[in-house]
């Protein structure tokens, strides 16, 4: 390892200026000069301690370069995978989706004739009715044209008596009649 430069004779002055004796200033220069190299860094120890890191750096980014690579395929094949799984459901979901329209479908022809038939049932039943209110209607016509009739005819019979009567009474008739 190489020493850090550090100027002793100018520490030992300083020392003796502010009263230390020669001895005494030679031994805390050598103590701080060996304190110094033993724990100062050098340019060349930065140098080494740079060039090791820097390699340290380049296996750990190979490291985690191949890990990415690896996790990248094995992400991959997860989305092929779950692609393959979503394709498979979209699939099986479509044939429950057919075959639940299918059934729906048969439900509602099913349904669509058994409501037409109920509608069939229904109108003739109605056709019946109104045949029959028809008949009804028709038979109530005949028998008020019968009643009309047999009123006209007796108002016929009354309104000829009393012109009748009128006519004799202007002839004179009525007043022996009257009388």
């Amino acid at each position: 390892m190489e020493s850090v430069t550090f100027d002793t004779l100018a520490a030992a002055k300083t020392l003796e200026r502010v009263g230390f004796d020669d001895t005494q200033a030679e031994a805390m220069v050598k103590t701080i000069s060996k304190a110094v190299n033993e724990s100062v860094a050098t340019k060349a120890d930065l140098k080494v301690l740079d060039e090791s890191v820097h390699g340290e750096i380049k296996v750990l980014d190979e490291s985690v370069q191949g890990k990415i690579k690896v996790l990248d395929e094995s992400v991959k094949g997860e989305f092929k995978a779950v692609r393959a799984e979503f394709k498979a459901l979209d699939e099986s979901i479509e044939g429950k989706l057919k075959v639940l329209d299918e059934s729906v479908q048969g439900k509602i022809n099913v349904l669509d004739e058994s409501v037409q038939g109920k509608i069939n049932v229904l109108d003739e039943s109605v056709k019946g009715e109104f045949k029959a209110v028809r008949a009804e209607f028709k038979a109530l016509d005949e028998s008020v044209d019968g009643k009309l009739k047999a009123l006209e005819l007796s108002m016929t019979i009354k309104l000829g008596a009393m012109q009748f009567a009128t006519a004799l009474f202007i002839l004179g008739v009525g007043k022996f009649l009257f009388s």
